[in-house]
């Protein structure tokens, strides 16, 4: 039985993972254009600021019973096949399974010497040869890698604009509300941002980035889009390919979500299990329900996150909440949150100065949004307390307090 993966990026390790933890019987044939590394674009702006080095960004990958064959071409979801190219021929081959993770692409709407994106290894080595020849950088988009870009060049001895066509920074990701008070914090030092901007021509900089205009990238002649059991859709019958599978940034949705390693990762875990169920002789039985995992960024010396549920109940209160971290420290935890009448939490948005309280607050929101711990047992949680680290009642527990009374949920 052969399977061939296509794209060694988070989605593509993963599943060969899974699939040889689940010990399927099968042979593995890999395709990635970029050979037999990995790449870690989520790092990119940590080289750019040269918090690591720009080697780092890559790593080998073993190929311990797997077979490489090259870079992928073209698939015909019909036959099962991939044509490939491999030392400059072309060549195909036939497969039982087909895994796509081939990831995603920023658009760049005009060329120049000038412009840069910020996705491979070879957009780092750029990006840093031109640094020193520049006096003024451009970055278009105020998401989540424009706005970690931004941090990171700050360090250097230059001018730095962000453009955003809409009207806050992290448009996707944050309240609008809760997007203006980070941004009345953020020492701008300098760096000017332009909301409600279009570039629809060069500006006058001498370095230009692009962070947005995100397109997946697809081995066939359609986009690729799934079921809830991660099988690829046919878009001549919207019925599913019964043995292809994607996960990652390949897959288009009609709805914003973060394109994060974390659903990557669990949506190939999903593929690789139905792919056993089926070898089985059974249905696919694993689902991936579409939820924002917890989003966490570090920027201008706070960290920023995310998580939330994609379809929610109609009827839930939205509330804003400033939580202190530390007994003898004025910096606080600000926080917008969702919540249903039953007290489960539907969203968590955060920001704060100090180190891992967004994450922690997080990560324990979204251990309870998917397994239904409401606020009021949330508050009731034995956390960690020292005075040196956080105050008690710690912030997460005094969150839900605070919520469970103005909510009157008992």
């Amino acid at each position: 039985m052969r399977i061939g993966v296509i794209g060694l990026g988070t989605a593509g390790i993963t599943f060969i993972s899974e699939i040889r933890r689940l010990k399927v019987p099968c042979e593995i044939f890999l395709f990635e254009k970029r050979g037999l590394s990995v790449f870690h674009p989520c790092s990119i702006p940590e080289a750019i600021e040269g918090k690591i080095k720009t080697e780092q960004l890559i790593e080998p990958f073993g190929t311990y019973q797997i077979k490489f064959i090259g870079e992928a071409k073209h698939v015909d979801p019909y036959k099962l096949s991939v044509s490939y190219e491999k030392n400059g021929t072309m060549d195909q081959i036939e497969f039982d399974f087909l895994f796509i993770a081939t990831g995603g692409e920023i658009k760049i709407p005009y060329q120049s010497p000038k412009i840069f994106k910020a996705t491979k290894y070879e957009d780092v080595l750029n990006i840093k040869n031109n640094i020193p020849y520049s006096k003024r950088i451009g970055i278009v988009g105020a998401g989540i890698l424009g706005l970690e870009l931004a941090s990171a060049l700050c360090n250097y001895p230059i001018e730095i604009e962000v453009f955003e066509a809409k009207d806050q920074i992290l448009p996707d990701l944050l309240e609008k509300n809760l997007a203006e008070k980070l941004m009345q914090k953020i020492s701008l030092k300098n760096i000017k941002f332009h909301f409600g901007k279009f570039i629809n021509e060069p500006p006058d900089l001498d370095l230009l980035i692009f962070c947005t205009g995100f397109k997946p990238v697809s081995p066939m002649n359609f986009e690729i889009r799934v079921d809830d059991f991660m099988r690829v859709i046919d878009v001549s019958n919207q019925k599913p390919f019964e043995r292809i599978f994607a996960a990652g940034d390949c897959i288009s949705y009609d709805i914003k979500i973060p394109r994060v390693a974390p659903i990557a990762a669990e949506q190939a875990r999903v593929s690789a299990r139905n792919i056993k169920k089926i070898l089985e002789g059974k249905e696919p039985d694993e689902k991936y329900e579409l939820i924002i995992p917890p989003v966490l960024i570090k920027a201008f010396g706070y960290e920023i996150g995310k998580t939330a549920r994609i379809h929610k109940p109609q009827n839930i209160q939205k509330l804003s909440v400033e939580m202190k971290v530390l007994p003898f420290d004025d910096r606080k935890l600000s926080i917008f949150t969702e919540v249903d009448n039953s007290g489960l939490i539907q969203e968590i948005q955060a920001f704060c100065e100090l180190r891992s309280e967004v994450r922690h607050l997080l990560d324990i929101s979204y251990i309870s949004m998917k397994k239904k711990i409401s606020l009021s047992e949330i508050r009731r949680f034995e956390l960690s307390y020292q005075p040196e680290v956080c105050k008690f009642p710690d912030p997460i527990t005094s969150f839900a307090e605070f919520i469970t009374r103005r909510l009157n949920i008992l």
